[in-house]
């Protein structure tokens, strides 16, 4: 291990080694504090700017060092390695009519086998204001562009220019789901979300890559799944869950495969719904008789299927006005934070997040005091985006995109590093409360501790520290008396003290 020289700073170094000794002895003998596991605190960097109206990003499978931005107006951009490509990926704003506030190109899904056949999917609103959800093929000789070629997939007529969803994904059945709004106006006034014969106001389930079970509609390709609930029934088969508003940014658990539905409200309330993996669909999500948990009085409830709950819902106040749906977190970079479900009001521009375990919400809190731009600010949240990581997005229509990210277990002093730097700021602070993570409380549990040390120790980087202390030998447990004792000897032999290396 690297030596430490000492005489230029005795009185620091001489209390850190016997705070270090007793630290030990604490971490072994005590408990560690409740919450010692709770994430650092997180980062929020702006990585561009300058985006025309952007709704969406996502990720390609197996393609990690590219961010595909969805623009309102009808382009699909690149962000490659930290910049913004010139050329769109693809634009097909001469087809997309935007002008109305919730029309545009609304959604991008890249097939399961993209790597393989170059397919993604686009949910848009065409000239004729109705729904079209169509494939396209990346280049095969420039993954940077995408051919013009379209394949029409679907189609669904909107009486109104509002609530047209337009969020589509793909399940871990390899299934292409499409989330549709009510048709429009105020109340569902044709209560198209309860009725099973129209395609408005509901989560759809296709194969695009079945065989065709419209072979004489060329405006219609795609199979339709033999488990979907209204196969063989009264009801669409394309049906998968019904009773929404305006779904607005829907997601799957990437390790669970569980459904996550953010569902606009009218003038009460915002929902967060939930359909566990194991679900076999036909869930009614209620509208329009209930807006989230709260009878609306309105009339036409379906009783094919009881009306399922959200999970979480908020209300119309300080300037929260619409949900904005997000993901699970299932990144790497952010400690404790596994299985955290971010969401966002389009309003308000607040951050909050909970935990759910298919049975109960837990951890439950707003993120914006962590989550503040290093650059801009954050005023629309028009959607989150996920990495082909798994890291958070969130994308601001203003026309910026921001990262979620975070601090790193044991970094003091904001380096990136995990060094002798901030084992020096912790023992300045050792047993101290409400000092916060900067001075050393990395659990954030308001004690700075042997919990805290041991966070520092598990996170140090002595290949790439500035100055590196390293860990207390396992001989330190055997003379912490000795060494705790002699601390004034010690202090006086500085001199002779600082030629010697601290293993």
């Amino acid at each position: 291990m690297a030596a430490v020289r000492i005489g230029h700073d005795r009185r620091r170094v001489v209390r850190a080694l016997a705070l270090t000794a007793s630290v030990i002895l604490g971490v072994l003998l005590l408990p560690a504090p409740e919450g010692w596991a709770a994430s650092p605190p997180l980062t929020f960097t702006r990585i561009a700017t300058g985006f025309d109206d952007p709704v969406f990003a996502a990720a390609a499978p197996g393609d990690p060092s590219r961010l595909f931005v969805v623009e309102k107006t009808g382009s699909i951009r690149i962000i490659e390695n930290g910049a913004v490509l010139a050329t769109p990926f693809l634009n097909i704003s001469s087809i997309v009519k935007s002008d109305g506030n919730e029309q545009g190109l609304l959604g991008l899904a890249f097939d399961p086998n993209y790597q393989i056949n170059r397919k993604f999917y686009v949910n848009y609103i065409d000239l004729n204001g109705n729904t079209s959800v169509a494939s396209y093929q990346a280049s095969a000789t420039d993954p940077r562009v995408a051919n013009t070629a379209r394949t029409p997939i679907l189609s669904i007529a909107q009486p109104y220019s509002n609530h047209n969803g337009g969020w589509l994904g793909f399940g871990s059945d390899n299934y292409l789901y499409i989330a549709s709004g009510d048709g429009g106006d105020a109340n569902d006034p044709g209560n198209r979300a309860q009725n099973l014969d129209t395609l408005l106001g509901k989560m759809l389930r296709i194969d695009p890559n079945g065989a065709d079970a419209f072979p004489a509609d060329a405006n219609r390709n795609y199979a339709i799944p033999a488990t979907n609930p209204f196969v063989n029934r009264s009801g669409a088969d394309e049906i998968w869950a019904y009773g929404l508003r305006n779904p607005w940014r829907n997601s799957f658990d990437a390790q669970t495969g569980a459904l996550y539905i953010a569902d606009v409200g009218q003038g009460a309330r915002e929902e967060i719904n939930y359909q566990g993996p194991a679900s076999a669909g036909g869930e009614n999500y209620g509208w329009r008789a209930w807006e989230g948990t709260q009878a609306t009085g309105l009339s036409g409830l379906n009783t094919t299927s009881p009306a399922t709950f959200p999970i979480h819902e908020y209300a119309h106040s300080s300037g929260n006005i619409s949900v904005t749906g997000g993901y699970v977190y299932r990144g790497d970079e952010i400690e404790g934070l596994a299985g955290t479900y971010f969401f966002g009001d389009y309003g308000s521009a607040r951050i909050w997040s909970f935990r759910y375990d298919g049975t109960t919400k837990s951890e439950f809190q707003q993120r914006n005091a962590e989550l503040v731009p290093d650059v801009g600010t954050l005023n629309r949240i028009s959607s989150f985006g996920q990495g082909a990581a798994g890291e958070l997005y969130v994308i601001d229509i203003d026309g910026d995109i921001f990262r979620i990210g975070s601090r790193i277990y044991g970094d003091a002093n904001n380096d990136r590093l995990v060094d002798g730097a901030d084992y020096t700021i912790w023992a300045d602070h050792y047993l101290q409360s409400n000092q916060g993570f900067n001075l050393g409380d990395f659990n954030r549990d308001g004690l700075v501790d042997g919990a805290d040390y041991t966070l520092w120790a598990d996170h140090y980087q002595p290949a790439l520290a500035i100055w590196a202390v390293p860990e207390p030998a396992t001989w330190i447990l055997a003379t912490t008396g000795l060494t705790v004792g002699s601390l004034l000897r010690v202090r006086r032999a500085g001199r002779m003290f600082a030629r010697r290396p601290v293993r």
